[in-house]
């Protein structure tokens, strides 16, 4: 194994081109320093937490860049998320712990590819897109493609995550939602996590986005669900219908934390009460 402190963008890529190993990015480090096993050997370690080209939260074009080293403690005190993305920003405080969120980087924790990060869901309803580099090219995909499966991701060779980009008015007149549930009140580590964007009006449903995390390979959104509850009244919505829908957009698992039952039971739960529905 060998580590690599670049002293720029220009000089990691072409640091990158010269390796012939498995390259990884490394920025906070919160998730590998817990590994105990399965570490990665022979392979190149390239440090990228200190180029701050990577780490700016800016407005760009109508939308606020989030450079994919900006820790959660940046994200957490930014202004312009507290401006224009105050849902987003406030979901976000009960990410680990203090000192995790000073290291935690928003880019790490999208492309460790868990799935019970806790921000995918958010960036799903939020239009987010991506914006990823290499040394010849860069590139802006929708954040709803960027997972492939488990661990998967659409990420060619040495291309690196740049920065996140939400519409700033992506908020705008929409009712929110996020709750994620877990074994405890703080540092949690999501048994199931739900993000919802509405707008009803006269007890119809004009807008609505839902996103679910820990309970597929990887956070996605409903977008079944979000057909069949378009246009509809509330009191339209049937219970067996929602349901069934739900029971074929999400494969739970059963692991230490919680089994398949409970996370669905819970998920379903968290949707009826997005919805203000109690049948």
């Amino acid at each position: 194994m060998i580590f690599y402190r670049p002293n720029n963008l220009k000089n990691l890529f072409e640091l990158l081109e010269n390796s012939n190993a498995t390259n990884y990015f490394l920025a906070g480090g919160t998730d590998i320093n817990l590994q105990t096993k399965n570490i990665p050997k022979n392979v190149n370690i390239f440090y990228i937490s200190h180029l701050n080209v990577l780490r700016n939260i800016t407005e760009i074009n109508g939308h606020i860049s989030i450079g994919s080293t900006a820790t959660f403690s940046d994200i957490l005190h930014s202004d312009y998320l507290a401006k224009h993305l105050p849902f987003f920003q406030n979901s976000l405080k009960f990410f680990a712990s203090p000192i995790i969120q000073n290291l935690a980087t928003i880019g790490g924790n999208i492309v460790n590819g868990s799935p019970t990060n806790d921000v995918s869901p958010l960036l799903l309803i939020l239009d987010a897109k991506l914006e990823l580099i290499s040394k010849n090219n860069s590139r802006i995909i929708p954040f709803n493609s960027f997972y492939r499966g488990y661990k998967e991701f659409d990420l060619q060779k040495n291309e690196l995550v740049k920065a996140i980009l939400i519409p700033k008015n992506a908020e705008n007149n929409l009712e929110t939602f996020y709750q994620k549930v877990g074994a405890r009140n703080s540092l949690t580590i999501s048994k199931i996590t739900v993000a919802g964007l509405k707008f009803i009006e006269n007890n119809r449903i004009k807008k609505i986005k839902i996103a679910v995390g820990s309970v597929n390979e990887y956070p996605r959104r409903l977008v079944n669900l979000e057909n069949y509850l378009i246009t509809k009244r509330i009191n339209e919505i049937k219970k067996d219908e929602l349901t069934k829908i739900i029971a074929v957009e999400i494969t739970p698992i059963s692991d230490f934390r919680s089994d398949q039952n409970y996370r669905f039971v819970v998920c379903l739960n968290l949707i009826e009460k997005f919805l203000g529905i109690n049948f």
